[in-house]
């Protein structure tokens, strides 16, 4: 008796759904029915082909000794008394049939003639020509329809794709946040808003639909969402604006239904929005205008968050970097209420972001929270957080155990500048020529007062061949004078006098410092109206940028004007060059002396600095 195998090895089958085993079947049976009907029903002659004028000829001379008319295949076929065997072809209307029928009549011994109907033949064209292709559709269309629900990715295609918030251990809280109290604060009443409705609808208040935070990438805008949904106890619903943009239309718009449709099941929720501008640009502006898939998908965006009552339970929140490019409907009252500004921190805030993300992780006594973020002014956020990942792994790099100051200051100059560049090494002339550019902005940014030098660098870096790491006491200020925008530039030519005062002639190394002044001084010309051009402002209106802006606003200004507004920008910069060259002529002791050091230490902190700038620091404060 033959051994059974055992069940822990029996192979277990894959179950079969039985309706879509019997759907492939029947679009296979289809289709070989039809490939075998469709041969049956095409022309098959015998013999070879002639024209119909050669058989009409012999026919008439009496060669043929019988011959048959297929009347559904348009074909006469002839059997010649010498035995050959032949075909031509008949029109389709049947004008040349009674003539070959007299002319059979006509013939010495006429020969037989046989008339074929073919009427099976007209029976199974109806059959290959209409009805099976419209059964082979329906079982096609049938089979994929029980394919995508069984897979049920087509289904889907139409469904919101984004991501919902994490369990409550794993959200983010307001005490993850640091560096943006304006923004916590407003934020703070929309979980007010989730926790206690019936409060504001007992005063009467409308309460916010919802918030849009704006401001520069990596700031911290998603994570402010975040931490409010983790805040108020609600779902949380995150998503992109791009996901909502496909090539099919309505799609979008189907997205956006269902996306609203689940935050309403799970009230109190927040949904929110990243990239909002994606969606939400303005409607018919840029080319391709009209109503097309972007335009639906934000027609039913307006609608959706139009459509929330005072108990919905349901803020939106969304994020974008380019407001100035949203459509006017979204940001009426009634929708997006409220705009969160959320800016770079300021020194406090980055010492905060700092303190946050050095938390947990082993740090030396030596480092000042302090100190490290007044060195990094205008950072954001995701740049600090790259700082204190960048000085963690190069203190893993050289098997440290600790965080030190120096890995910091390094991290630092790695996310500004980049690593250091080992490809080219400079040759003493460049290396001179770099140490007097830099040397010449710390001199002149301690003569004129009001700004520190706290780092000098010759290392390359990424395109930087040296780095002047210059510390402006007002750089946190948001209002500032025509004479603190004087001083800027002053500091910022510097290098370029240094050079033409101790070479006769510049380099390639002033590109940066031409172009950052050269900025500076049209903008002082053009939208702070510190120049002699008065106090007006020239193509600074902020808007979409559209087919045919830029020829518009320069339409709208005249060539005088440009003239006059190019000629002011080079008596700004040039005067800047001229203030920095006599700081310099007054000083050039101290810069010699910095760049000798310069070159042999390659870089220099704000203590060794403090001491070689310290013979112009009474100078510097009587400016």
């Amino acid at each position: 008796m033959p051994k059974l195998p055992s069940r822990s090895r029996a192979r277990q089958l894959p179950s079969v759904d039985p309706v879509l085993a019997f759907l492939v079947v029947t679009v296979a049976v289809l289709a070989v029915t039809f490939t075998l009907l469709l041969g049956s029903t095409t022309p098959n002659p015998v013999g070879q082909e002639t024209s119909l004028t050669d058989a009409t000829s012999l026919i008439d001379a009496g060669q043929v000794q019988a011959g048959t008319l297929r009347d559904f295949d348009h074909q006469l076929e002839l059997r010649t008394k010498d035995g050959r065997e032949l075909y031509a072809g008949l029109p389709s209307n049947g004008a040349d049939t009674e003539q070959i029928v007299a002319a059979f009549q006509k013939a010495a011994g006429p020969p037989p003639l046989r008339i074929d109907p073919q009427s099976g033949k007209q029976t199974r064209r109806i059959i290959v020509q209409v009805l099976l292709p419209i059964l082979f559709l329906v079982a096609l269309f049938t089979l994929f329809a029980r394919l995508a629900q069984a897979s049920d990715d087509i289904g889907k295609f139409s469904k919101w794709r984004g991501k919902t918030g994490g369990n409550a251990r794993s959200r983010a809280t307001f005490a993850d946040v640091a560096g943006t109290p304006t923004a916590v604060e407003e934020l703070r009443e929309l979980c007010d808003l989730l926790d206690a409705p019936d409060r504001y609808a007992a005063l009467g208040a409308r309460a916010p639909r919802g918030a849009l935070l704006v401001g520069p990438p990596g700031t911290g805008k998603t994570l402010l969402a975040r931490a409010t949904a983790g805040e108020a106890g609600a779902a949380f619903y995150s998503v992109s604006g791009a996901e909502f943009v496909e090539s099919l239309v309505g799609v979008g718009a189907a997205r956006i239904r269902d996306l609203f449709a689940q935050a309403r099941e799970h009230a109190p929720a927040i949904v929110f929005i990243d990239e909002l501008d994606a969606v939400g640009r303005k409607r018919g502006a840029g080319v391709g205008q009209g109503n097309d898939e972007r335009e639906q998908t934000l027609n039913q965006l307006l609608v959706e968050i139009d459509g929330f009552d005072a108990g919905s339970g349901i803020v939106v929140l969304a994020a974008t970097n380019r407001p100035d490019v949203l459509d006017p409907a979204l940001l009426r009252p009634g929708r997006f209420d409220r705009q969160i500004t959320v800016d770079a921190p300021d020194k406090g805030g980055r010492a905060q972001i700092l303190g946050l993300y050095l938390v947990g992780r082993p740090v030396a006594a030596d480092v000042d929270i302090d100190v490290v973020a007044s060195r990094c002014p205008g950072f954001t956020g995701a740049e600090l957080e790259n700082v204190v990942n960048e000085a963690a792994l190069l203190a893993a790099r050289h098997a440290r155990t600790e965080i030190t100051a120096p890995d910091l200051d390094e991290a630092i100059d790695r996310v500004v500048g980049g690593p250091r560049t080992t490809t080219h090494r400079l040759t003493p002339d460049e290396l001179h020529s770099i140490a007097t550019h830099e040397a010449a902005h710390a001199v002149v940014a301690r003569a004129l007062g009001g700004a520190g030098t706290r780092r000098l660098s010759v290392v390359a870096r990424g395109r930087q061949l040296g780095v002047a790491s210059v510390l402006h006491g007002d750089r946190e200020r948001v209002v500032l004078r025509q004479s603190d925008l004087e001083k800027q530039l002053a500091t910022t030519m510097a290098g370029a006098a240094g050079e033409r005062l101790a070479f006769g002639e510049l380099s390639t190394a002033v590109n940066d410092d031409l172009h950052a002044a050269t900025t500076l001084a049209r903008s002082m010309v053009t939208s702070f109206g510190m120049s002699e051009l008065g106090p007006v402002t020239i193509g600074e209106k902020s808007g979409e940028v559209f087919l045919g802006a830029s020829l518009q606003d320069l339409g709208s200004v005249g060539q005088s004007t440009l003239d006059t507004i190019d000629v002011q920008t080079k008596r700004i910069v040039e005067l800047a060059e001229s203030r920095a060259a006599d700081a310099l002529r007054e000083h050039w002791t101290v810069l010699q002396r910095i760049a000798s050091e310069l070159l042999e230490h390659e870089s220099l902190d704000e203590h060794a600095l403090d001491v070689l700038l310290s013979p112009i620091g009474e100078a510097g404060d009587s400016q």
